[in-house]
């Protein structure tokens, strides 16, 4: 808007202001008629009330390449944080959105559950009579495995410490103001074995076997007991919001053996996971146990 006087950029700020105006739900008022003006406007906002929470500075352009569309490029900027979206709406408001570009780096959010690794985001929507729709894919690189065993065993139930990286692809959506856990895979960064030692659990490995079984292979109680960690070279999780015919929501495939060498038991674990996906991690059920080709 170079070469306008103050006063012009003034009321195009002040119109594009009214347009924008977002109440606390965060729609856009049903029935608005979103006026052919064009600007720019910034702020400033800390998505996140804890304290040290880094903030973030948005931006709003919008423009108008026909009497009847408007253009908005919203982005939002700050530590640990790049995210970029455009959406192309008719003149009461109606229209689609879509994520052009998006990068969250969860070392700065001290105070969320996972401080390591970053997040890519994807996603679209519709922004419908004052409503807006989001369909966003999280992939997570780099995140530290024990942060992310914490966030699922928020009781501490069943770990003690891991370590490891792990990566994946969940899928969220937003409707009404609300979000919904889609299909999701979590597994371990290709050359990142995980490490795991268990809180002491009895039973948790060993009431699925045989007693024969039992003796034959001590690791199973040692990892249980917490006196061997688990090194792991396949942790893969992939759950769903809507159960399977069995009532899985998910299922926790471990491939791996006793740290300690005087153990020798391999095992292949599958746990297959019931319940809300809220629960993950803190309800291991139905497991089933494969150690050196035996069941």
């Amino acid at each position: 808007m170079a070469g306008r006087s103050g006063r012009g950029r003034r009321s195009r700020f002040a119109l594009l202001a009214a347009a924008w105006t977002l109440p606390a739900s965060g729609a856009i008022a049903a029935g608005l008629i979103l006026p052919p003006v064009a600007g720019e406007l910034a702020g400033d906002f800390t998505p996140l009330k804890v304290a040290g929470a880094p903030t973030v500075h948005w931006t709003i352009k919008l423009e108008n390449p026909a009497p009847s569309e408007r253009v908005a490029e919203v982005t939002a900027d700050g530590a640990g944080v790049h995210l970029r979206a455009e959406a192309k709406l008719d003149p009461a408001g109606n229209g689609m959105w879509r994520l052009t570009e998006g990068r969250v780096d969860l070392q700065p959010w001290l105070g969320v559950p996972l401080t390591r690794g970053e997040i890519a985001v994807t996603g679209a929507g519709t922004l419908r009579d004052g409503a807006i729709t989001a369909d966003l894919a999280l992939r997570l690189r780099g995140v530290d495995l024990g942060e992310l065993l914490h966030f699922a065993d928020a009781e501490r139930k069943y770990f003690v410490s891991a370590s490891g990286r792990a990566e994946g692809t969940i899928q969220i959506s937003w409707s009404g103001g609300a979000i919904v856990m889609g299909p999701a895979a979590l597994t371990l960064a290709p050359g990142s074995p995980a490490l795991v030692t268990f809180k002491p659990s009895p039973g948790l490995l060993t009431s699925y076997v045989p007693e024969a079984v039992r003796k034959r292979y001590p690791g199973l109680e040692a990892m249980e007991m917490g006196r061997t960690p688990l090194e792991a070279t396949v942790l893969r999780l992939t759950f769903s919001p809507v159960s399977d015919s069995a009532g899985r929501v998910a299922v926790l495939r471990i491939e791996g053996r006793p740290q300690d060498k005087r153990y020798v038991a391999p095992l292949e674990l599958d746990v297959n996971i019931s319940g809300q996906v809220e629960s993950l991690g803190r309800k291991l059920l139905d497991q089933r146990l494969k150690i050196g080709g035996t069941k």
